[in-house]
């Protein structure tokens, strides 16, 4: 696990978390490679939580459970294939490096996937700019042709796509005066389209902390290349 801010002891500027590891640690979701930031102490790009423990929160459904997936984390899908459960679904050739103009973490999360997903190699750099942005540079080899590759993004900001090339984040009211962080996430729109679903929020512990949504924002590549570099950037 990673974390690095703009500027030592203060919540001004960005503030980025990242984490490795693998898919069997105590209480577990689906997150090889997921990352949140925030602005200003402020939620931007998130990580929904959990919701109220139930039976099935720990039960072989576990992973039926929205909030657990890794579709519903900063991170890809291939071909409509998600990370799976188990210790054995990790993180690879893990690296980490900061300095007064930066902090990264590198890591090949293709062994958090499944057979299934025909992962040769996905290599994920994500990227704290000390008072600039946050980047996320893919760069992936594919070991079969896939349909599509999607890459997901939740936030407590409202969004507009309208903008291509520019998905906007504008500040959102959540409960208790508390309220989202804004910016913006920029991306290749001449290989991605990008869509956005509302998650409605009906459990009241995930309400208590977002109000009544969060917002799901999903970049889609069709017929990728077998091998590619994406870069996303959250400024």
């Amino acid at each position: 696990v990673m974390a690095a801010r703009d500027r030592e002891g203060s919540a001004e500027g960005f503030y980025l978390a990242a984490k490795g590891g693998h898919n069997d640690e105590s209480h577990n979701h689906n997150d090889v490679g997921h990352f949140v930031v925030y602005r200003d102490g402020l939620p931007l790009i998130v990580d929904a939580g959990v919701e109220t423990y139930t039976r099935k929160t720990f039960s072989s459904q576990r992973y039926e459970i929205w909030t657990m997936q890794s579709d519903y984390h900063s991170l890809p899908g291939i071909g409509g294939v998600m990370q799976a459960p188990g210790a054995e679904f990790a993180a690879r050739d893990v690296h980490y490096s900061a300095d007064d103009g930066a902090a990264w973490l590198d890591l090949d999360i293709a062994g958090a996937y499944p057979p299934e997903a025909g992962l040769k190699r996905w290599r994920r750099t994500i990227r704290l700019e000390r008072g600039r942005r946050v980047t996320v540079l893919d760069n992936y080899a594919l070991q079969r042709p896939a349909p599509e590759i999607t890459f997901h993004l939740v936030t407590a900001a409202r969004v507009d796509i309208s903008e291509p090339g520019r998905v906007a984040l504008l500040p959102a009211e959540l409960v208790d005066g508390r309220g989202s962080a804004g910016g913006s996430v920029r991306y290749d729109g001449n290989r991605l389209t990008v869509s956005c679903q509302e998650i409605p929020i009906s459990d009241e512990r995930l309400g208590l902390v977002w109000g009544a949504r969060l917002s799901r924002i999903t970049f889609r590549m069709e017929s990728p290349a077998m091998e590619g570099q994406l870069e996303f950037s959250i400024e």
